[in-house]
């Protein structure tokens, strides 16, 4: 129950995502749709507005045309004086004023013909704008650097007579474009305006005058507000079909998505669940994964039913690889402890004799190395030291080394000195050992009661000595071939005189050849120094010293090889 609870979360949160997906997916269509379609259809019917008022204005404009505007704008002021009779002249009731006749007479027949043409342009004006329904205003105007003066206006006709060059209400923005079109520099001849919450389209034609100068603008207002509700009652109606049309495809999508992705996914998961258990329980069986899509999922969850046996197969061969494993390391652990049981390891060695002491440690690069020491007195006058250093690290050095240091120790008890110890161990190892491996060895015998130390050295590191008062200093002995190279070879003894206070330090190569990061070694000279800072301290103070000096030298580069160290303290008779 638990599991299928599971599963069946997992299932709504899969379909939850899904949907809320489509969802802001059609939201930004829809969004995106309707946004471009509606400034779409906004810019074409703004284009057909302008069209519109532009060829109202060039019907204005022809009309003046076939009059002489100059000769009608250098009569203005009778043209005013006209009206003004012609006014009082209509709205005498009783007839007492003048007569039409009489104003005749008056003005005389030229000033009466140039009245006439004002008047049949205001007459076309009126009327002009009084047919077109689209028309808001239809006008003349002479800008000057104060005003603009209407010459012509169909909005004063309304409802009387029209006076001639009054002087209207503008904007900013309306007598900004009517300069530029009177300076000929026109670069919008339409342009829109919201004029007392009512947005206006403007078209703007300068008119010419015999003498190729400009002398005045016809203007045409349009009402284009109509044009936003019916935009909007446009946009609403296609948004509701483009809405309509997108739940219907995402429902059908969420469907499909559902039955070819989700329930797949969710089968596979609780088929993944089933597998998890069952390899939990060891337990492995035909898997049969009900997901037939036939694209990707399908094959995954074939590859499910392949791997069900697979990882089962491998569990049980991990397993039989741990323990393993688990035996090697327990046997490595056995080796360890037997080879630390070879070397001595009980300090002080030699809690009875006073005229020496010496501390030895052996630190192996792997579970178990192929460095070895020993010491062990000969008879009661002769003490044997050993360090050796065998080629290669792990089971076949360790093996090698207990092997030789058997030798060494067996060799020493029965011959004479140190050089024919080491002739008769090569002879040994090169002889019956058919593997290419080989030890250095550094071997002395020391007087206890003259403190002369007999040595023969094949193959290993030089040793430091110090002298009573003085400084640790390294002396470089004779060096014969690595025992295992070559058998028949002859090795030479060399002697040392130790005076009570002296000390003796043999090691193995691991120590100078410590290595930190950037691949600098420890070396004999920082070696020396180390010895040096400490060259009182009692033995086994001074191995852990020149110990910790490689470690911090070598950091955090691991450990390459096996480092052993030995010191001898000689004190002498007492």
């Amino acid at each position: 129950m638990a599991k299928n609870n599971k599963s069946l979360s997992k299932k709504q949160s899969l379909s939850r995502k899904n949907i809320l997906r489509l969802a802001v997916l059609g939201v930004i269509l829809f969004l995106g749709t309707g946004i471009a379609g509606g400034v779409q259809m906004y810019r074409q019917s703004l284009n057909v507005y302008r069209e519109s008022s532009n060829s109202y204005c060039n019907m204005l404009y022809y009309q003046i045309g076939l009059h002489d505007i100059n000769e009608i704008l250098s009569h203005e002021k009778d043209i005013c004086e006209i009206q003004d009779a012609m006014i009082k002249f209509l709205e005498d009731k009783y007839g007492t004023g003048k007569s039409y006749k009489e104003i005749c007479d008056e003005f005389g027949e030229e000033r009466m013909h140039v009245y006439e043409e004002w008047g049949d342009i205001d007459s076309f004006v009126v009327g002009f704008g009084n047919i077109c329904r689209d028309i808001l205003y239809a006008y003349v105007v002479i800008p000057t650097e104060e005003d603009l003066i209407y010459v012509w206006d169909s909005e004063l006709g309304e409802g009387g007579m029209t006076n001639p060059f009054e002087h209207i209400a503008y904007t900013a923005k309306e007598k900004e474009h009517i300069m530029a079109a009177m300076r000929g520099d026109v670069t919008e001849d339409f342009f829109t305006e919201i004029v007392d919450g009512e947005l206006l389209g403007t078209s703007l034609v300068p008119i010419w005058d015999y003498d190729g100068k400009i002398r005045a603008v016809a203007a045409i207002d349009i009402s284009i507000s109509s044009i936003q509700s019916a935009f909007l009652k446009l946009l609403f109606n296609i948004g509701i079909v483009v809405l309509l049309i997108m739940i219907i495809s995402i429902t059908i999508y969420h469907h499909i998505v559902q039955k070819q992705i989700i329930d797949p996914i969710v089968t596979l998961t609780e088929e993944a669940d089933g597998l998890v258990n069952n390899l939990q329980k060891e337990e492995s069986g035909p898997l049969h994964i009900d997901v037939h899509t036939g694209d990707e999922i399908d094959v995954l969850a074939r590859s499910f039913e392949a791997m069900d046996a697979k990882l089962l197969d491998y569990i049980r061969e991990n397993a039989a690889i741990t323990a393993e494993k688990e035996r090697i390391g327990t046997e490595l652990a056995l080796a360890t402890r037997i080879q630390k049981g070879m070397l001595p390891s009980i300090f002080p060695a030699f809690p009875e004799r006073k005229e020496f002491d010496l501390y030895a440690s052996m630190s192996p690069a792997k579970e178990v190395g192929g460095d070895f020491y020993d010491f062990f007195m000969i008879d009661q006058n002769h003490l044997a030291l050993v360090i050796a250093d065998v080629s290669g690290k792990g089971i076949p050095a360790a093996l090698f080394m207990m092997m030789s240091k058997i030798m060494v120790q067996n060799f020493a008890l029965t011959m004479d000195g140190p050089a024919e110890v080491l002739e008769k161990v090569n002879d040994q190892i090169c002889r019956n050992t058919g593997e290419e491996m080989f030890v250095t060895v550094w071997l002395g015998v020391l007087d206890i009661e003259t403190g002369l130390l007999t040595a023969a050295n094949a193959g290993h590191e030089y040793p430091f000595l110090k002298t009573p008062g003085g400084e640790f200093e390294l002396f470089k002995d004779k060096h014969g071939f690595v025992i295992g190279g070559m058998e028949g070879f002859r090795y030479k003894e060399y002697q040392l005189q130790l005076l009570p206070g002296s000390r003796l330090f043999v090691y193995t190569d691991g120590l100078p050849e410590a290595t930190d990061n950037m691949n600098r070694m420890f070396g004999t000279e920082r070696t020396l120094e180390a010895l040096n800072e400490v060259k009182e301290a009692p033995a086994a103070e001074l191995l852990r010293h020149v110990s910790h000096a490689a470690a911090d030298f070598a950091g955090s580069a691991p450990q390459f090889d096996d480092t052993t160290m030995l010191c001898l303290d000689y004190f002498g008779i007492r």
